[in-house]
């Protein structure tokens, strides 16, 4: 194998919300690798990792302490989010009556205008309840903008994908929506709030009984942080607490950690040195829910993909909950996040203990050709992603345990008649030369491998200097393999909004039980983009 690795540097989360160190570990050894992939540099220390947190208050007339008292105290609870996130954190500021007001959308480095937003407020108003609670939350989970509702200001920040993503709801009424009025279309509205949130933002609701405690108030504030694993707490019927009990609730940071492998010999440490990382041993392709060991999916019909979720993993404990997304695309390399891959289907709270569980979702209408890419995510409110996703697949599923991308092609070869597949090619990156490289693992294939590059893409090879290892043309647009253990053809142009299907041909010369292929795209440095490992057997 020609693969390299690269040193993994990962930083370990402090034991103490106080203390921000940065412990830098041991390199993980080297190994073989298709090529080497920059990783991206680790959040800051700190208990909770990477923050995202609204306010969504209630500052009508009878809130009057709760506000005093959150005014007394928002520079500590500000502090307190800056230590938990260890420096790397987002501030919103909504707040409520009848209406809805976005004094600060969501974003970094906003901390003095959240502080002087606090400041501002002034209790009063609101009618004597209820309050448009569900409404206030509905734009902050949903991020809408004013227009079309009595709502002042957009809320158009970015939840970030490797935050712990929170919502601290101080109130003391009924969620009423806009219309003044408390029915039971508004106690279904609250609990669709809490749906929509769940598995992504946890809703902490912090109730202040101002009125006494209300039943129905309460179970409603209940709803909201068990559906989204946020917590429910509860002031003194003053007010006089509530900055305090805010920093109790910020720290319902606890994080779970599920992987799924991208590689037999993977632990969940992200990023590693592990590879190839796109042949992900936990997620299988089978005919039926039983377990299998693994087939291509069948078109027209439906296939079953079973994906293996790992519990703990080196950055959290506990039984987790979340949603497990699956994705497809075309066969091939470099594709692009979120643009080439197709949602195929949700495993909604998925309960994960210790242990390993394995969860089938149901893949119906496989659409042709049937040779595609799968990419599993693991979302979850306490388990965020450690790095934010960017445009690159293989980036984003080495640096996250949250993610496996499996490109396997099982394909059965007869001596002497070419079996054809597919193999898409694009760019992550500004347009730049990409390299296709072919290597056999396990030994050369008893056979002749041939790839057509099609018109446009042998053009631009010849225009960027021709240059081949291991490799003859053998037609206007048509390629041999002609060194088994490595060859490559360098210099494909390709720009990030383009792709190319090439066609891959699998000749048998002789009877071989088995033989693997991997074909993948490289940058111009040798970093890995992408790649399918061919599973060849003769029939």
């Amino acid at each position: 194998m020609f693969h390299r690795s690269v040193p993994a540097r990962r930083r370990a989360l402090v034991a103490a919300a106080s203390a921000l160190v940065a412990a830098v570990l041991p390199a993980i050894p080297a190994a073989a690798a298709p090529a080497v992939v920059p990783v991206a540099q680790p959040p800051a220390a700190g208990p909770c990792g990477p923050l995202d947190v609204t306010f969504v208050i209630d500052d009508t007339g009878s809130m009057g302490g709760a506000i005093a008292n959150i005014k007394a105290g928002i520079n500590t609870i500000i502090g307190d989010v800056s230590t938990l996130s260890g420096g790397d954190f987002k501030l919103g500021l909504v707040t409520f009556k009848d209406d809805v007001k976005v004094l600060n959308d969501l974003a970094a480095g906003n901390q003095a205008a959240v502080t002087a937003g606090v400041n501002g407020l002034v209790a009063g108003g609101g009618g004597g309840g209820p309050e448009a609670s569900d409404e206030a939350l509905n734009t902050a989970v949903n991020n809408l903008p004013a227009a079309g509702r009595p709502q002042t200001g957009n809320f158009s920040g970015v939840w970030r994908s490797n935050a712990t993503k929170m919502i601290i709801l101080v109130t003391d009424a009924l969620p009423g929506g806009f219309d003044d009025t408390h029915t039971a279309v508004d106690v279904a509205n609250a609990h669709t709030r809490a749906l929509q949130a769940q598995n992504n933002i946890k809703i902490n609701s912090v109730y202040v009984p101002t009125g006494g405690v209300s039943a129905p108030v309460v179970t409603i504030m209940q709803d909201y942080a068990t559906t989204t694993g946020g917590v429910y707490t509860q002031t003194a019927a003053n007010g006089s607490n509530t900055a305090t009990t805010i920093q109790q609730s910020l720290r319902n940071c606890r994080r779970t950690d599920v992987f799924v492998r991208d590689h037999a010999a993977d632990t969940g440490v992200e990023p590693h040195g592990l590879n190839p990382i796109w042949t992900s041993p936990d997620i299988t392709v089978c005919p039926s829910p039983a377990p299998c060991a693994g087939t291509n999916p069948v078109v027209g019909g439906t296939s079953y993909i079973h994906v293996k979720l790992n519990n703990p993993g080196p950055n959290g404990a506990g039984t987790a909950t979340g949603d497990l997304k699956l994705y497809y695309t075309a066969q091939g390399g470099a594709a692009i996040w979120p643009t080439h891959w197709t949602h195929i289907n949700t495993a909604t709270n998925v309960t994960v203990p210790a242990g390993t569980t394995n969860v089938v979702i149901p893949w119906n209408g496989v659409p042709g050709p049937g040779h595609f890419c799968l990419l599993a995510r693991w979302v979850s409110a306490t388990d965020p992603m450690t790095f934010a996703e960017g445009p690159n697949t293989l980036t984003n599923t080495r640096n996250n345990n949250n993610i496996a991308w499996r490109n396997v092609d099982t394909v059965r070869v007869k001596p002497g008649t070419p079996t054809t597949r597919p193999f898409t090619l694009a760019n992550p990156n500004p347009r730049a030369l990409t390299n296709l490289v072919f290597t056999a693992p396990e030994g050369p294939f008893a056979g002749k491998v041939t790839i057509d590059l099609g018109r446009e893409l042998a053009a631009r090879w010849k225009q960027s200097g021709g240059k081949a290892e291991g490799i003859r043309q053998v037609g206007e647009t048509a390629f041999e393999i002609v060194d088994g253990k490595r060859a490559v053809l360098a210099g494909l142009a390709i720009d990030p909004k383009e792709r190319f299907e090439t066609k891959i041909d699998f000749t048998a010369t002789a009877d071989q039980a088995r033989a693997v292929v991997w074909v993948n795209q490289t940058d111009e440095k040798g970093e890995d983009l992408g790649g399918v490992e061919f599973r060849l057997t003769t029939e």
